[in-house]
């Protein structure tokens, strides 16, 4: 069923003991399992009272670790000009765009898309263009052949499509596709540390926001000033005084440990990539 994530924060209302002593339970987040939970969707968002955010992410091929970043593992987009536009989809106030989908696109890397499974993923129409529209899908039909496909959008297009002019992009949803890198994230991004290990195809919670321990990759903020943590390659983290930023390391956030000249620890970070 088509729909716009959701966000769930628990128990906000009262300061952080008592919310954590008298709140509801949030042992549901450190839970992982074949089956989606019920009443959330992947990515959907849940806040906790100390700031710490997690969203439900998907494991794709390989496992996801819960000491080390997990990447959204696909690297291609379905991307063509527009084809023939379905009913109610293309025009000036449609929340419908039609679109071509080929191999590799999707989770089977086939073009083939279960009911949904782009639903969270965003499309962008007209990108060859000036002022091109940047949708997010809430919902879309199976294919069960690679060939054209009509998703819901979370809004209504402002520009009508031209058919076999109009460039459209789509990615699917990126938490529904995670791994752990093993070392090969070099052309991949990091979206959160796992509150739980989990194989492939589990649902599982993700942690993107506030504080949590991350493994080090060799020293980490053990010089003045040092305090900005990024991503390495497998997905564990390393402070910004021992990598070379300007070949476009990921910043996982800032270390929360207090450290010293020669001292290698794996910190505390407060994770700052999604709030």
């Amino acid at each position: 069923m088509k729909g716009k994530a959701r966000t769930k924060l628990l128990d906000h209302s009262a300061g952080l003991v008592e919310g954590l002593s008298d709140g509801p339970s949030w042992s549901f987040l450190y839970e992982k399992s074949t089956v989606k939970p019920d009443g959330f969707n992947i990515g959907d968002r849940v806040g906790l009272p100390d700031g710490r955010v997690f969203r439900l992410g998907k494991v794709g091929s390989l496992t996801v670790l819960t000491n080390y970043g997990a990447a959204y593992e696909k690297k291609v987009n379905a991307y063509a000009v527009a084809p023939a536009q379905g009913t109610d989809a293309g025009a000036v106030g449609d929340s419908k765009i039609s679109m071509t989908v080929a191999s590799p696109f999707g989770a089977l890397g086939t073009g083939v898309i279960a009911k949904d499974e782009l639903r969270g993923g965003y499309v962008v129409i007209g990108h060859n263009t000036d002022n091109p529209q940047t949708r997010g899908i809430i919902g879309n039909p199976a294919l069960a052949v690679a060939g054209i496909l009509t998703v819901d959008l979370d809004a209504p297009l402002v520009t009508a499509v031209t058919v076999g002019t109009t460039g459209i992009e789509a990615m699917g949803n990126p938490y529904g596709q995670l791994i752990n890198t093993g070392g090969a994230g070099e052309y991949m991004a990091f979206l959160g540390i796992p509150a739980v290990g989990a194989t492939a195809g589990q649902y599982f919670w993700l942690q993107t926001w506030g504080p949590v321990w991350i493994v080090s990759d060799g020293n980490t903020c053990n010089s003045i000033g040092d305090r900005t943590i990024y991503f390495m390659s497998n997905g564990s983290v390393k402070s910004g005084n021992d990598v070379t930023i300007e070949s476009g390391y990921q910043m996982a956030g800032f270390a929360m440990d207090r450290s010293g000249l020669a001292a290698s620890n794996s910190p505390m970070v407060m994770l700052q990539i999604s709030p």
